[in-house]
């Protein structure tokens, strides 16, 4: 038996591994009751499948209910809403075990597929490290079964990665990328910001890459192609996001553009919590729902809108924030973000299930979720001499994982946002390996070599400046 022959045995006994996995947090999760955001998202499911419902028959949509239920704040994009839409229309009532059955075979599925594009586009080796992480992590196994956007996006901007780096490739050889090029990396793209809407800034980051490489790189008629496929991406882009704006404008009164929650949070995360609702919020709710039901009130009194009561709430309860301040809330919320990565493996889990299967899960995360962030980060703040391939791709990997890790620095983080970040700390993972990974890809000649390690010092330059400072100030 040859090494590939091995190496495609191994894909398939981490393939049943991963599905043996989920067979048994299936059983810790199936009647587990929705927590907290997931509710928001059945709620909007239940309302998209009735409007179906409603055109289907041809009667009246309720637009109350669309407006409660799938705008409700605008703190959430309906992603998720959408992909529960088609239990809903077959099983109007469906139970929370059937929920979280029908979430967990379409993340699966989503999973595989994008690893096969993997295997594809990177090869064998890029498809075993994902199989082992995030595949093998119990808890990433887990959210599987939430109705939570954040696992689901960090599939698609695996996917996006897959649709990127050809292009950027081809930016190399002098080749334009095709319409259909731009099509895809529009509509997944959008995909990405309708699962999570905080991953827009990645979106963004690796778009403005794509657009600088297309015109630096291409000339004359390629250059002109490229243009034309980047103006489809942005339209595929914008068409779609615009009907979801526009609707959550007209209802909230005010410009949306992808959601409404930076405000609060911010104020939460950074601001003093007791000046909030311009003094304590209601103790009997939350630390978010309180401020948003303060705001309407505020709103309904004044004639502002919601929205700009809730910019005057969040600006009132920063107004005493120091850098020493900041900084001691971004590691705090740092340590949040990567220290507990089993927890919530103990909020998504039913009673009465089993004590050693729940601790198996917690070690098995802790097990493997480390030593892949070490890597990550290792990877991240050293840069290597590479193919022309694989430097784009650290190019692209790296910047993804700052764009990612910037959630500390803007939101508070916990131990559900890693699962976002996953994909990309395997890929830089993946980057450490020797050889390259994509070994047999020439390496380009010219200045493009210097450039490229260049960007990747800059990134490690940049992270190290970042934390330094952070932990200086929060002394």
């Amino acid at each position: 038996m040859n090494w590939v022959s091995r190496l495609g045995g191994a894909v398939g006994v981490l393939v049943a591994a991963h599905l043996l996995i989920k067979v048994v947090v299936y059983a810790q999760v199936a009647h587990a009751p929705l927590i907290g955001d997931e509710a928001a998202y059945v709620d909007g499911a239940r309302a998209l499948s009735n409007l179906l419902r409603d055109l289907g028959s041809f009667t009246t949509p309720d637009v109350v209910e669309l407006e409660r239920n799938v705008v409700a704040s605008g703190w959430f994009m309906p992603g998720m809403s959408l992909v529960l839409t088609p239990l809903f229309v077959l099983v109007p009532d469906a139970p929370v075990w059937a929920i979280r059955g029908f979430l967990g075979v379409v993340g699966t599925v989503l999973f595989l597929a994008v690893l096969r594009r993997v295997d594809r586009v990177w090869g064998r080796r890029a498809t075993l490290v994902l199989m082992v992480f995030p595949g093998l992590v119990p808890t990433w196994s887990v959210f599987t079964f939430g109705a939570w956007g954040d696992q689901t996006a960090g599939v698609l901007l695996l996917l996006f990665l897959t649709l990127v780096h050809p292009v950027l490739l081809g930016a190399v050889a002098g080749r334009a990328p095709s319409i259909r090029q731009g099509l895809a990396i529009g509509a997944v793209a959008i995909a990405c910001v309708y699962a999570r809407s905080s991953v827009a800034v990645l979106v963004g980051l690796l778009g403005v890459l794509l657009a600088v490489a297309v015109v630096v790189l291409l000339r004359d008629a390629a250059r002109r192609r490229a243009v034309v496929a980047a103006g489809v991406a942005s339209a595929v882009f914008g068409g779609l996001l615009l009907p979801w704006s526009l609707s959550a404008s007209a209802v909230l009164g005010d410009r949306v553009i992808t959601t409404t929650s930076v405000s609060t949070v911010m104020a939460n995360t950074f601001g003093d919590r007791d000046r909030v609702c311009f003094g304590p919020c209601d103790p009997g709710s939350t630390l978010w729902f309180s401020p948003l039901r303060y705001s309407r009130e505020v709103a309904r009194a004044t004639g502002l809108s919601e929205v700009e009561v809730q910019q005057q709430m969040s600006a009132y309860a920063r107004a005493e924030v120091t850098p020493r301040s900041y900084a001691r809330d971004v590691t705090e919320n740092a340590g949040r973000y990567a220290l507990s990565p089993a927890r919530f493996a103990t909020y998504l889990r039913a009673p009465g299930t089993s004590d050693v299967v729940h601790a198996g899960i917690v070690v098995g995360t802790g097990v493997l979720f480390f030593p892949f962030l070490l890597a990550a980060l290792v990877s991240l703040l050293v840069p290597r001499r590479r193919t022309t391939s694989a430097h784009l791709l650290a190019v692209c990997a790296k910047l993804s994982a700052l764009a990612l890790l910037s959630q500390p620095f803007v939101h508070i983080a916990g131990p559900r946002y890693w699962t976002t970040a996953a994909p990309v700390f395997a890929l830089l993972a993946l980057l450490l390996l020797r050889p390259s990974p994509m070994s047999d890809t020439p390496v380009g000649g010219g200045r493009l070599p210097g450039v490229l390690r260049g960007a990747e010092i800059a990134v490690a330059v940049f992270g190290t400046l970042v934390v330094g400072t952070l932990l200086v100030l929060a002394r």
